[in-house]
C-alpha cells in the first residue's frame, strides 16, 4: 500500500517526528503567512498525549504552548494517524464530529500541507 499504510502502524510520537521533519522542509515565509499555535490532544482511552505546531516559529514540540493556542484539536489516535496519513480527508474528520476543534477553524483548514504525511 505504501507509505500511507505504513504511517498508521507508527506510535504518535513518531508521526509528530515525520510532522517535524517535514515542518523543516516547508518554506518558513508561507508558513508565517498562516502563523498560529496549534495544540493538538490525542487520546486513547484516558490518556492524552498533547503536541503543538506552532506557525509563528515554525516549529513542532510535544506539550502545550505557554501561550493559548489559536486553535485546539482534541481527536483519538485512531483519526489522528487517519489524519496525518491522509486516509481521511481533514473536513470529513472534523464535520462527522470525530475531531473536536476550538478556536480559529478558518486557519485550522489551512493546516494540511504541514501536517499531512507523504
Amino acid at each position: 500500500m505504501g507509505a500511507a499504510h505504513s504511517d498508521t502502524n507508527l506510535s504518535k510520537s513518531e508521526l509528530v517526528a515525520k510532522i517535524k521533519a517535514r515542518l523543516e522542509s516547508v518554506d518558513p515565509v508561507k508558513a508565517k503567512e498562516l502563523g498560529g499555535v496549534f495544540l493538538f490532544n490525542i487520546t486513547k482511552g484516558i490518556s492524552v498525549y498533547s503536541w503543538t505546531l506552532d506557525l509563528n516559529k515554525v516549529i513542532v514540540y510535544e506539550g502545550e504552548p505557554e501561550e493559548d493556542p489559536d486553535t485546539t484539536f482534541t481527536l483519538n489516535e485512531h483519526h489522528f494517524k487517519q489524519l496525518v496519513s491522509g486516509r481521511e480527508d481533514p473536513r470529513v474528520i472534523m464535520q462527522a464530529g470525530r475531531c473536536s476543534v476550538t478556536g480559529d477553524i478558518m486557519r485550522a483548514m489551512k493546516l494540511e500541507p504541514y501536517i499531512k504525511l507523504d
